[in-house]
């Protein structure tokens, strides 16, 4: 096992259009060359890295209300895109391979097309062709090693799981070629934020949840939006239905067992919005001053390493999808010290001392996302549509786990590294 081992997750690198979300191409640079001054440091990037889903080709053959995604060869051109956008992030993985380092990626719902081997081959080409102790794609949707657990999260959401996530392809009836299997919520994002709404409202996609974000602008926009809009919404829900698609049998059965996060919550929260204005979240403002932006010397790594990160509140009374998974790993694999997920944008630390009654050692830590975010959901303040373009309310931390090795076993921190340009404006 590596030495020292970085995670992070949901960058989402676009094509450098509207639809990118991804403004901290200098920050990762130089990430990458700080933690690539430490002795065998491992990279992991867990799912979301690259985003596919928002990115449009001028011409698709993908139907929109369909869960047959793209074909290979659609998903290698939305690759060139965001290869030819951030070429210079692609250029620093390949040096820090080259000097001895280790990158894993892991897949997300956006990055699914990772799948395919010749978009995988490409990735592989533009970042040097690394050999396999330098490289390594989680086949299995997930990354485990020894105490280390890492899975991007997306399986636990009933919008975002995939019926086969480590063999997401469908045979097309009409034509017979393999497509990729689209999740409900990619399906969603790609019908309704990648177009017209996208380039009037550029904040769409940094907005959380997303039903509460469209409920916002049905009740507040004018006329025309609540028409257009609406419809569209009312089109896709009449077409969809609630995820998961109804095609996706298997999922549908973990669903009504209760295995997968259904919108339940969000439905409820978002009913809440029809009679009233939304609030905003400014989540853990105040406690992320408590990251630390230091990275301590390998000689001082031997013990300790979560008293400077971020503990919110006790996992053990957390009942969000990830949070449920995290605990039921914990308690069930006693093999497994660290737990890391990302997926839902939300930054979280915790060890596990007040579950394992006393036993310490056990961690659960979500890496949150470096892209700008606001999460409309806590009281802070009341919004209007309108007030989605102020970017002064957007949170934007470039989180990341550190998972060490010491005299007792693994410790796991989550950290923040410190922005290196002042962010590009929305819409770019």
């Amino acid at each position: 096992m590596a030495r020292t081992r970085f995670v992070i997750s949901d960058l989402h690198l676009g094509a450098g259009d509207h639809l990118d979300e991804f403004n901290q191409d200098a920050s990762f640079r130089s990430f990458l060359e700080t933690i690539g001054e430490r002795r065998h440091s491992e990279l992991i990037i867990n799912g979301d890295f690259l985003d596919f889903v928002a990115v449009n080709l001028e011409k698709t053959s993908v139907r929109p209300f369909s869960r047959l995604g793209c074909r290979e060869e659609e998903s290698l051109a939305k690759l060139e895109r965001i290869l030819e956008a951030h070429g210079d992030c692609f250029a620093a993985l390949r040096r820090f391979m080259e000097s001895g380092h280790r990158l894993v990626l892991v897949p997300g719902n956006h990055d699914v097309d990772l799948f395919w081997p010749r978009v995988r081959e490409r990735l592989l080409e533009e970042m040097g062709d690394p050999d396999s102790d330098h490289f390594h794609f989680a086949y299995t949707g997930f990354y485990r090693d020894g105490g280390l657990y890492v899975e991007h999260g997306n399986q636990y959401y009933a919008d975002s799981a995939f019926e086969n996530f480590t063999h997401p392809f469908l045979r097309d009836p009409r034509t017979g070629e393999l497509r990729l299997e689209r999740s409900w919520s990619n399906c969603f994002l790609e019908y309704f934020a990648n177009g017209m709404m996208s380039e009037r409202n550029p904040f769409v996609n940094n907005v959380r949840p997303i039903p509460n974000m469209v409920f916002l602008g049905i009740q507040d926009e004018s006329w025309w939006f609540k028409l257009v809009y609406g419809f569209k919404l009312a089109r896709f829900m009449a077409k969809v239905g609630f995820p998961p698609f109804r095609e996706s049998r298997q999922l549908r059965t973990k669903s009504r067992e209760g295995r997968l996060d259904t919108w339940g919550y969000s439905l409820r929260r978002a009913l809440g919005f029809m009679t009233g204005r939304a609030r905003v979240e400014l989540q853990g403002l105040e406690e992320a001053e408590m990251l630390s932006h230091h990275l301590p010397a390998e000689e001082s790594e031997e013990e300790g390493g979560g008293e400077d990160g971020l503990h919110l509140d006790p996992l053990a009374t957390r009942e969000d999808a990830l949070s449920v998974a995290a605990r039921d790993l914990l308690l069930s694999d006693q093999g497994i010290d660290v737990v890391i997920f990302g997926h839902d944008h939300r930054y979280y630390s915790n060890e596990m001392q007040p579950v394992l009654e006393g036993r310490k050692g056990k961690y659960y830590i979500n890496t949150g996302t470096w892209i700008p975010m606001l999460f409309l959901t806590r009281t802070r303040r009341q919004l209007r549509w309108r007030d989605l373009a102020d970017q002064s309310l957007y949170q934007q931390l470039l989180t990341y786990a550190m998972v060490k090795r010491g005299i007792h076993g693994l410790t796991a921190s989550l950290r923040r590294f410190p922005p290196q340009t002042a962010p590009r404006e929305r819409g770019h």
